[in-house]
């Protein structure tokens, strides 16, 4: 009766410790998989007054790079501009209408972007 309870205990001991592994397992791949959503790299554009050549650059890049509105943003992509006198800043504002991996922002705001490890 005593080596049933003696073979009995480790072996809880060793359940318990597996199942909780495979909740730390589970909890780990969750975290990586909420992490890439929120997105990993962020492209940083500074622009001034490139009304013609932004547009095609940032809907270029976007299509080479297979991102869209509607999947997950493995990329944010920051317009940054230098108090431009001509349109841009209407094409710039178009383009994060348009893709929600765009963000504009003004140089003052940059550091909110920057994230140090």
């Amino acid at each position: 009766m005593y080596i049933d309870t003696y073979i009995a205990i480790p072996l809880w001991v060793f359940a318990i410790f597996g199942f909780f592994c495979f909740l730390v397992r589970t909890y780990i791949t969750i975290d990586v998989y909420k992490r890439k959503k929120h997105g990993i790299y962020t492209l940083i554009i500074s622009v001034k007054n490139q009304e013609e050549a932004i547009e095609g650059i940032v809907r270029g890049f976007i299509v080479k790079a297979g991102l869209d509105s509607t999947e997950e943003k493995l990329l944010d992509i920051v317009l940054l501009d230098f108090d431009s006198t001509d349109k841009t800043p209407k094409v710039l504002e178009k383009l994060a209408n348009d893709y929600s991996v765009v963000k504009v922002i003004r140089p003052e705001d940059l550091p909110a972007y920057i994230k140090t490890p």
